[in-house]
C-alpha cells in the first residue's frame, strides 16, 4: 500500500511575520506553525526553552495536600514506600522520588513489582507486604490512578496512599489520600501532558517548597532523570516536556550522575549524547532489566553514587540487554514468518499467539510489526499456562479502547492509546481473537491503514544549505509531537541509483533539477530500487541532515519515500 504524504497547509503570511520578528528562516517558522505555534513569542519560547517557563507545580490539583502529608510523615517518623512502574518512566520517576525524600530526611524505600509475578501497578499482595513492613505511607509513581480496590485495601490497613500518575483518568478514581495527576487540571494546561517522571519532578518541586527549601540546585539535579523518563515515554516533546527534555539532556551531557555516565560508556556513547541515542541505546538498556529480570537493577543504578558499584550494574544491564536482543530476534523471525501478503490482505488487525514468546519482549516486536505492515498488532506469549499480550496501534486508533471492549476476558489489563498490555486465560484466547478482529474490521476503514507521513513544506533544491540544517537543529530534540522535519521537492530527474550496504539493503540515488544535483541515501529502501526509471521524473520526501567526511561538512538528504511526479 502506497504511503500517504500529508503536506501541512502553508501559512506564508504568518511564517513571514514570525521569520522577520525572530530573524529565522521562513521554513523554520512554517515548521513551528505546524507544531501549533501562532505567535512570535510562542516561537521564541519553543526555540529557547528555559526552566523559568515551567508552570507552578501547585497548579496541579491536590499536590499541596500531598506534599503536606509527606512533611507530616517526616515529623511522625513514618516509613514511606515509593511504588513505581518497571519501565524507564517508572524507574526514573521512582529514583526522583527516592532521591527527594532522602534529601528531605525521610525514612524511604521503594517497591517495583515483578512484571510477571505481580504485573503492572499496585496489587492486593503488594499492599499487604508494604503494610506488614511497617510503612505508613505509599507514594505511587507512574501508576495507581486505576487502583481502586488496592487503595481501598490500603485504607483498611491504615496505610495512606498518595497517587502520582499521568495516565488517563478512569471513570472511578481511587479513594487515595491525594491523587496527583495533571490530567485533572480543568481546560488546556501545559502540565497535562507530563510523563510519570515529569509528574514526579513537579511533586519533588512542591515538596521542597512545602519544606521551605529555596535552594534550586537539588531540584535541577533531577533533570537528567526527568529527561530520561520524558524521552522514553509516549508524551509530546512540546511545552513543558520540551523544557524538561532540553534541560535534562544538557545535564546528561555534563555526566554528573555515575549511573547514567557509566551506562552511556557501556553503550559506547563517547561523544555528546543525543535524543536518538537515548531512544535506541540508553532506554533499551534501562528497560531490559524489567523486561527479563527485575527493574530494581535499573533503579539501583539511578540511585548509586558509587562509581565502582555503578560500573558493575551498568555492565549487568548491558548483558541483560544483549540477551533481550537475542530473544527479540528469535521471536521477530517467528512472527514475521507467519505474516504473508495474503494474511495482510485478509486482516486489518494482526493478532498472533506463540508458545514461550517472552512477554517482556513481544511489545518491541509488536512495534516492529506495526512499522512494517501498518496494522494494529496484538502479540500473545503463552507461558506457564497464561497468555500475556502486548498491543501496539496505528495513528488514529486507540488500542486501549479496542481492548477495553474485551475487558471481561482479561485477568489483568492496562495501557493507553498507542500501547497496552494484558493477561488472558488460555481458554479465552480464541474468543479474544474473534472479538478483536470483529471490532477492528467494523471500526477501521481500509484507507486508515495506509502509512501516513507528515511533510512540513515544499522546498527548492537551491534552498538546501548547511545554514538551514543548523537552524533545524534548534527545533531538536525530536520525538513524539515534534518529529524531525520532512521536506518535499517536486519534479526531479533521476541521474543515477544503486543499492549499497549488505545485499543492497540501502538505496543511494542521485536526482537533479535546475542544474543542481542532489545526492540522497534511503536507509532500508534498497528493495525500492526496481521502482526507479530514468525516463520518469520524481517527487521525493526526505530529512535534511549534515554529513561530515574527511573534515568537510555537507548537506545530506535522508530519503524517506519517492513517487512518480504528476505531469
Amino acid at each position: 500500500m502506497d504511503k500517504i504524504w500529508q503536506l501541512y497547509k502553508p501559512e506564508k503570511d504568518l511564517a513571514a511575520v514570525i521569520s522577520q520578528e525572530l530573524r529565522i528562516s521562513p521554513f523554520i517558522a512554517q515548521i513551528l506553525i505546524n507544531r501549533g505555534i501562532k505567535t512570535a513569542s510562542e516561537a521564541d519560547a519553543f526555540l529557547n526553552p528555559r526552566l523559568a517557563q515551567l508552570r507552578d507545580p501547585m497548579e496541579i490539583p491536590n499536590i499541596s495536600a500531598a506534599a503536606k502529608r509527606v512533611i507530616l510523615a517526616k515529623e511522625r517518623g513514618d516509613k514511606v514506600v515509593v511504588f513505581g512502574d518497571y519501565d524507564v518512566d517508572g524507574v526514573t520517576g521512582t529514583a526522583i522520588m527516592v532521591h527527594t525524600l532522602k534529601f528531605l530526611g525521610l525514612d524511604v524505600s521503594y517497591y517495583i513489582p515483578h512484571r510477571y509475578g505481580e504485573g503492572y501497578g499496585l496489587s492486593l499482595d503488594s499492599v499487604k507486604k508494604i503494610a506488614e513492613s511497617g510503612a505508613g505511607l505509599i507514594i505511587t509513581v507512574d501508576c495507581g490512578i486505576a487502583s481502586v480496590a488496592e487503595i481501598e485495601a490500603a485504607n483498611n490497613l491504615d496505610l495512606d496512599v498518595i497517587v502520582t500518575d499521568h495516565h488517563n483518568l478512569p471513570k472511578e478514581l481511587p479513594r487515595a489520600y491525594a491523587v496527583v495527576n495533571p490530567k485533572q487540571i480543568a481546560g488546556e494546561h501545559p502540565s497535562k501532558y507530563l510523563s510519570g517522571a515529569g509528574v514526579a519532578f513537579k511533586f519533588a518541586w512542591a515538596l521542597l517548597r512545602t519544606a521551605g527549601i529555596k535552594d534550586s540546585s537539588f531540584l535541577t539535579s533531577l533533570l537528567d532523570l526527568t529527561a530520561l523518563g520524558t524521552f522514553s515515554d509516549v508524551v509530546p516533546l512540546t511545552g513543558e516536556n520540551r523544557i524538561l527534555a532540553v534541560g535534562g539532556l544538557n545535564l546528561i551531557n555534563e555526566k554528573r550522575r555515575p549511573g547514567i555516565r557509566l551506562l552511556a560508556e557501556e553503550a559506547a556513547l563517547n561523544g555528546r549524547i543525543s535524543a536518538n541515542q537515548i531512544y535506541f541505546c540508553l532506554a533499551p538498556r534501562i528497560n531490559a532489566a524489567g523486561r527479563l529480570e527485575h527493574a530494581s537493577k535499573s533503579v539501583e543504578l539511578m540511585l548509586s553514587d558509587d562509581p565502582l558499584q555503578a560500573r558493575e550494574m551498568a555492565r549487568e544491564l548491558n548483558r541483560i540487554n544483549v540477551r533481550r536482543q537475542s530473544i527479540g530476534s528469535s521471536i521477530k523471525e517467528e512472527v514475521f514468518s507467519a505474516i504473508d501478503e495474503s494474511y495482510i490482505e485478509a486482516n486489518k488487525l494482526i493478532i498472533l499467539a506463540g508458545e514461550n514468546w517472552h512477554p517482556g519482549v513481544i511489545g518491541i516486536v509488536a512495534s516492529q510489526v506495526v512499522d512494517a505492515f501498518s496494522r494494529p498488532t496484538v502479540l500473545i506469549g503463552i507461558n506457564d499456562g497464561v497468555g500475556r499480550g502486548s498491543a501496539r496501534s496505528i495513528y488514529g486508533l486507540s488500542i486501549y479502547e479496542v481492548l477495553d471492549t474485551c475487558r471481561d476476558l482479561f485477568l489483568d489489563f492496562g495501557g493507553h492509546e498507542g500501547a497496552a498490555g494484558f493477561e488472558v486465560a488460555l481458554e479465552n484466547i480464541p474468543e479474544l481473537k474473534r472479538r478483536l478482529k470483529e471490532k477492528v474490521e467494523a471500526s477501521v476503514k481500509l484507507e486508515a491503514l495506509a502509512p501516513r507521513i507528515n511533510v512540513e513544506c515544499e522546498i527548492e533544491p537551491a534552498q538546501i544549505t548547511l545554514s538551514l540544517i543548523k537552524e533545524i537543529e534548534r527545533i531538536a530534540p525530536f520525538g513524539e509531537g515534534n518529529a524531525a522535519p520532512i521536506f518535499l521537492i517536486r519534479n526531479l530527474s533521476l541521474a543515477d541509483h544503486r543499492g549499497v550496504g549488505k545485499d543492497g539493503k540501502h538505496l543511494k540515488a542521485w536526482f537533479s533539477r535546475d542544474g543542481i544535483d542532489l545526492e540522497t541515501i534511503g536507509f532500508n529502501l534498497g528493495s525500492l530500487a526496481k521502482r526507479l526509471d530514468y525516463d520518469r521524473t520524481y517527487d521525493i520526501i526526505f530529512r535534511l541532515e549534515s554529513n561530515e567526511f574527511n573534515g568537510f561538512e555537507s548537506a545530506q538528504l535522508s530519503l524517506i519515500d519517492f513517487k512518480e511526479a504528476k505531469r
